[in-house]
């Protein structure tokens, strides 16, 4: 009788323990994700400041070629760099746009692929905005100091200067590009370039992506030790 009786304590306490283990998973889970949820709600932040910055320098760019628009030579650089801005703006849309429809129930690895696609689209554009930010340089001189200064660029420092930085953005950015595909093809997995990796793809992607590993991590030992 007393064995029978230790036998259905025993079975209490084993269904307490495996309810409490649930409870401890799922809160577990809980937590990971809405700290997960936290960080791609502030990176979605950030986005709507940069594409409310973007969309502010198109109007000006805009405003520019409105005035400039029997002028060739303003007309052109200004056109260059709104199309940049505008290619900026759809991107921007389209981040903000994917971390709104992200599902927080799906599986750790949906989720995570979500992100991983987030984070290879940020390093992506950020890599082509550096390389093509030193070819903007020159239309951008030409524009800012004449919509702010009245500086004709052309007259002030003549048109071989315009055309040796023209040259230079183009050099820079071949040299760039190269340089960038043998350093991925080279130093894959290097620690320092993984690092770089992820300082550019942002510190909050990058902390959403390290919490949903943790859960990941965490839900491969409870199968485990289940």
């Amino acid at each position: 009788m007393e064995l029978d009786e230790l036998k259905r304590t025993w079975e209490r306490y084993d269904k307490r323990l495996d309810a409490s283990v649930r409870l401890n998973s799922r809160m577990m889970r809980g937590l990971l994700l809405d700290k997960a949820e936290t960080a791609m709600t502030r990176l979605s932040l950030l986005l709507g400041v940069e594409l409310v910055v973007l969309l502010g320098a198109a109007l000006w760019l805009g405003s520019f070629m409105w005035k400039h628009a029997d002028e060739t030579r303003f007309l052109i650089p200004a056109a260059m760099l709104d199309v940049g801005v505008i290619v900026l703006v759809i991107v921007s849309v389209h981040q903000i746009a994917s971390i709104s429809q992200l599902d927080y129930s799906a599986s750790v690895v949906a989720i995570q692929t979500r992100l991983e696609s987030l984070r290879v689209e940020r390093i992506r554009v950020t890599k082509w905005t550096l390389l093509l930010a030193c070819f903007a340089w020159t239309p951008l001189s030409i524009v800012f100091l004449k919509d702010v200064l009245d500086l004709d660029v052309y007259t002030a420092f003549g048109g071989l200067w315009v055309g040796a930085n023209i040259l230079f953005g183009l050099l820079v950015l071949v040299v760039g590009a190269w340089i960038a595909r043998r350093l991925a093809v080279s130093v894959k997995h290097a620690s320092w370039l993984q690092q770089l990796s992820r300082d550019v793809a942002g510190h909050n992607l990058t902390a959403a992506m390290d919490f949903l590993g943790s859960l990941s991590q965490f839900e491969k030992e409870e199968r485990g030790a289940a």
